[in-house]
This record gives C-alpha cells, sequence and structure tokens, in this order.
C-alpha cells in the first residue's frame, strides 16, 4: 500500500468538517472511474493539499494582504507537488475560500498532524512550504507570520527551534545552485543545530543526527511520495554543506 493509504488506514484525518466537505466534494471530480489509485489513498492526497492551501492562504494574508510574490511562491509550490490542471483549480479554490474563512489556521494544522501521522519529513515539507511564502516578501519576515510558523512547528510536532534555524540560514531553497546558496560559517551551525562554541565532538553528533531525518535509505524505508523525497534531498544537501564549510574553517580532515 502506498504512504497515503496507509496514514489515511490509521483512522485520522477522516474526511469530515469544513475542508473534510471540500476535499469530498473533489473526490469524485479529480479521480476518473477507471484510475487504479485506491480510494484510501486518494482521500488522503487530497486531504493534505486541502490542509496545506488552507494554511497557506491563512499565512500569506496575515500580514494584512496577499501580495504578488507571495501568490507566486504559492503556484511554484503546485507546479512543484506536480499537480495537474484540475488538482490545480481544486488547489485554487481551497486557497480562495480559506481567505475569507473564520476557521483558525490552529484547526488546520492540528488536523494535518494527525493525518501524517507526525511523520517529521512530511511535517517539515509541509511548514517548509509556508516558510517559502513568508519569505517570498524579503528579508524582514512579518511577526505575525513567523508566529503561524511557530504554531505550526509545535502542532506538527517538529523539533523546537526548527522554524528559528530555517530563519537564521538553515533552510535549504529548492533546487538550490550550491555556489548560489552558499552557506556561511555562522549559517552552516545553524543548520546543523549548534552554536559556534561547539566541542567537535558535538558538531559531529549533531550532523549525524540531522542528516539521519533526511537518509535517503530510512525515507525509502517509509515509501514516501516523491515530493516529500526531493524536498528532503535538498535539506540533506544543507546539511553535508554546512557541515563540510564547518570542518574546513575547524581544519578538521
Amino acid at each position: 500500500m502506498n504512504w497515503w493509504g496507509k496514514v489515511i488506514g490509521t483512522g485520522v484525518g477522516m474526511i469530515g468538517g469544513p475542508i473534510g466537505a471540500l476535499a469530498g466534494a473533489a473526490l469524485g471530480h479529480l479521480y476518473d472511474d477507471d484510475d487504479p489509485t485506491s480510494q484510501n489513498e486518494q482521500k488522503a492526497r487530497i486531504l493534505y493539499l486541502a490542509y496545506f492551501f488552507s494554511c497557506a492562504a491563512k499565512v500569506a494574508k496575515a500580514d494584512g494582504g496577499i501580495s504578488a510574490e507571495e501568490i507566486q511562491v504559492t503556484e511554484s509550490l503546485m507546479e512543484r507537488m506536480g499537480l495537474n490542471d484540475k488538482t490545480k483549480d481544486f488547489a485554487k479554490n481551497v486557497f480562495r475560500k480559506a481567505k475569507v474563512s473564520r476557521r483558525s489556521i490552529d484547526d488546520d494544522l492540528k488536523e494535518t498532524g494527525r493525518l501524517i501521522g507526525y511523520e517529521p519529513t512530511v511535517a517539515q515539507s509541509f511548514l517548509g512550504g509556508l516558510y517559502e511564502i513568508v519569505r517570498s516578501n524579503g528579508k524582514k519576515l512579518n511577526e505575525m507570520q513567523v508566529r503561524y510558523l511557530l504554531r505550526g512547528e509545535e502542532r506538527l510536532k517538529l523539533r523546537p527551534g526548527t522554524v528559528q534555524a530555517w530563519i537564521r540560514g538553515g533552510y535549504a531553497p529548492p533546487q538550490q545552485d550550491t555556489d548560489e546558496y552558499a552557506l556561511s560559517l555562522e549559517e552552516s551551525y545553524d543548520a546543523i543545530g549548534l552554536p559556534k562554541t561547539a566541542t567537535d565532538k558535538e558538531v559531529k553528533i549533531a550532523y549525524r543526527s540531522k542528516a539521519a531525518d533526511f537518509h535517503p535509505d530510512k525515507l525509502n524505508s517509509k515509501n514516501l511520495p516523491d515530493e516529500f523525497i526531493a524536498f528532503a534531498n535538498d535539506q540533506l544537501a544543507r546539511i553535508n554543506q554546512a557541515h563540510d564549510i564547518i570542518r574546513k574553517a575547524r581544519g578538521l580532515t
């Protein structure tokens, strides 16, 4: 069974409530009768998209309005998720409805966590997409938008400090050019979550722990969808780059 089918099969995130109504209405429209994808998998994927683009709208609007840059990033996320035209229309419809909804982003985040079973790679990919929307307006991030990200970190049960490390330079841009996005030494320490005063042993342990979260063998064993694997590969490249920079700065071989 595909990972999507597994998460919906745990009994959490079943269709219900405002988001479930949108997802349920989309089921018959997005999938043809002869589509081999199981209904459980269809439900799980649609629910994930509904939660993500609902949160995306709320995060984008949190600074008082939705900018052209935020819309552009949101559309680029649709492309990276591999959405076809019908599914893009669904995502855009969710985004439009969520802009004017009184439903709290906290509800979306809590239900997302239950849907994905708090799987850390998927949770980081979800929150990472929201972070890309927030940072699209420049280096000075809006305080309310950051609060939403921190709430997502908590509700998705990510490691405390994940968002702050991203803000300080620990987040890998998608399909990054390593020369264009070369890390500074300070950003390298943030990427592995340590201060400059850390010992060589602490650096080694922190690097191994971070890298293990995104190791290909670990991810393949979970049968995660391609979009999450791509995100993990970007982050692993960032962590490896940070470790190399720190080792060179310390004169380690």
